[in-house]
């Protein structure tokens, strides 16, 4: 019985002694899971929040350093997990646009934990190298043009919008492939719309204002001012795919709106622009980009634009797609995407119905909580092929109401259509060009794609299937599609002209985007087509192997 006893003890303290390792190993796994600054926080920062907060740059508190984001942790947390910071104002769930600014679930937990662990720096090595930000670098590979705007001290109590001339001296059209604006003092300015105009009536404008420039709020004042380009904190310089260039006329001017915001004194300022042009725009199948208002105030369906006081009020606009543009083929690809509003906007839905029977919807941007302060051009990932008949829609609410922190009127009064601060505007520039086979197929932005859902569940009737590619294809191929929800057993079959089916299989539809990859072994040169098949829905493509 002793030694029996004697074991218990040996056994139980055995026990109390690996019981301790346990708990020091948990405790020590707990402690290597915490956020720390060099190896989780700077990485989040440098890709999404210092193109901004960086010392000159447009916003306050600089997060380039340790000591930065220390001081600033609890105003990080707040805003990153309000969804405040970073500015996106589009909503990720509704459609995916290039270059979203948009810090996914995981990173925010690790903001949010690293603030509560105290805020540890880590191993400052371990930290990646810090961006390095100056108006004199310039993004383009070539630069064909360069000029400034004349220096301007801006001056202002007020929010200002200010117009500057730049003159070109083209002696033929160019044709503008890239386009950068480099803001002369980014601390100040906070965005820049870039036109050309050919008129005389912008000079009159400048001459008739002191100082440089002259003030315009929408716009330049001219009707024949077209939007060509624009810069917003955090964006990438305009790049169009090859064989596409936005028109620059003859002797025509360059006219840079830009945003001062309220409250700067006597701070300089001298914008840039560089222009990479086309080359071979002389090829047939070079194609001219055009930047319109293809949905305006014109085209509501429940007008005119009137907002009593202490009303939100919802209006729809409808317009048929470049059904007046001398457009070479039924399609024409769009490029992006820019909704306009003024300061009692509060949404706006823009969206495609299709011509086809199925007259399925095609979502293009969705701003659920309109933000005057941060507006822009919002390129596509991909090009997205529309036929031209095709309805644009768009969805808008305006709150003229006392809970607007934005209403520019207190008590709220009548607000109508116009160009002034005080009226409001319902505006949709599409940046678009003729079709050609393949163009839903370029790839603007790769980058991996934060949030979940494409789309809302909602929106797409049936399955969307995009063109094969390549076309003409030899042995293999890839159909890319969109399906609202995940299929199975799809019967996937290729058919050839005389309608014989020469290969079948059973296919699975991923919800979201997805690809199939098409086996063309063996099939003789000709037209063929794609089909995909369940008991509600049949859907085909066209395409050609050659040997």
């Amino acid at each position: 019985m002793e030694k029996v006893f004697y074991f218990y003890l040996i056994m139980k303290s055995h026990f109390k002694l690996l019981l301790v390792f346990v708990c020091l190993a948990f405790a020590k796994n707990l402690k290597s899971q915490t956020p720390t600054w060099a190896e989780h926080i700077a990485p989040i920062l440098y890709g999404n929040c210092t193109s901004c907060h960086h010392l000159g740059g447009l916003a306050p508190n600089p997060l380039m350093t340790y000591g930065e984001a220390f001081n600033n942790r609890y105003l990080m947390k707040a805003y990153v997990e309000s969804g405040y910071m970073p500015p996106w104002p589009p909503d990720p769930g509704y459609k995916h646009l290039a270059h979203e600014r948009v810090i996914s679930a995981a990173d925010k937990n690790k903001i949010s934990q690293w603030v509560l662990d105290g805020a540890p720096e880590g191993n400052s090595a371990n930290a990646p190298a810090q961006p390095v930000y100056t108006s004199g670098n310039s993004a383009l590979s070539t630069i064909d043009f360069s000029a400034k705007m004349q220096n301007y001290v801006v001056n202002t109590a007020t929010d200002l919008y200010r117009c500057f001339i730049i003159n070109t001296n083209f002696s033929t059209d160019q044709f503008a492939s890239e386009i950068e604006v480099k803001p002369g003092n980014p601390a100040i300015v906070h965005h820049v719309l870039l036109y050309e105009d050919t008129t005389n009536l912008i000079r009159l404008k400048d001459s008739a204002d002191a100082g440089v420039g002259y003030t315009s709020f929408f716009g330049t004042g001219s009707n024949d001012s077209k939007l060509v380009g624009e810069w917003v904190p955090g964006t990438q310089h305009i790049k169009f795919p090859a064989g596409m260039g936005a028109r620059l006329r003859k002797n025509t001017r360059l006219v840079l709106q830009i945003h001062y915001p309220k409250g700067t004194y006597l701070k300089l300022d001298s914008t840039r622009v560089n222009i990479k042009f086309a080359t071979n725009t002389s090829s047939p199948f070079f194609r001219e980009v055009f930047m319109l208002p293809a949905i305006s105030e014109s085209n509501l369906v429940n007008g005119p634009l009137v907002i009593p006081p202490n009303m939100v009020k919802t209006f729809t606009a409808n317009s048929l797609a470049a059904t007046n543009l001398p457009l070479p083929f039924p399609y024409f690809t769009l490029l992006s995407v820019a909704p306009h509003m003024h300061l009692i906007g509060k949404s706006m839905k823009v969206f495609a119905i299709d011509n086809s029977p199925t007259k399925d919807t095609i979502p293009l941007i969705n701003i659920p909580n309109w933000d005057f302060k941060w507006q822009g051009v919002y390129n596509f990932r991909n090009p997205i092929k529309v036929a031209i008949g095709s309805t644009l829609v768009a969805h808008s609410a305006y709150d003229n109401t006392v809970n607007n922190l934005n209403n520019p009127s207190n008590p709220p009064v009548t607000v109508h259509q116009g160009e002034a601060t005080t009226d409001e505007m319902m505006l949709v520039f599409f940046a678009f060009t003729a079709y050609l086979p393949g163009d839903e197929n370029i790839v603007v932005d790769n980058s991996p794609i934060v949030s979940i859902n494409d789309l809302q569940q909602d929106i797409v009737n049936s399955p969307q299937l995009y063109n094969v590619f390549p076309n003409p294809a030899k042995t293999s191929a890839q159909l890319n599609y969109f399906s609202p929800k995940t299929l199975n057993q799809v019967k996937a079959s290729i058919t050839a002209a005389n309608g014989k089916v020469v290969k079948e299989w059973s296919a699975t539809l991923q919800q979201g985007y997805g690809t199939i990859q098409l086996n063309l072994e063996g099939l003789a040169r000709g037209q063929y087509f794609i089909s995909l098949q369940t008991p509600s829905f049949t859907t085909t493509k066209p395409f050609i192997v050659y040997e």
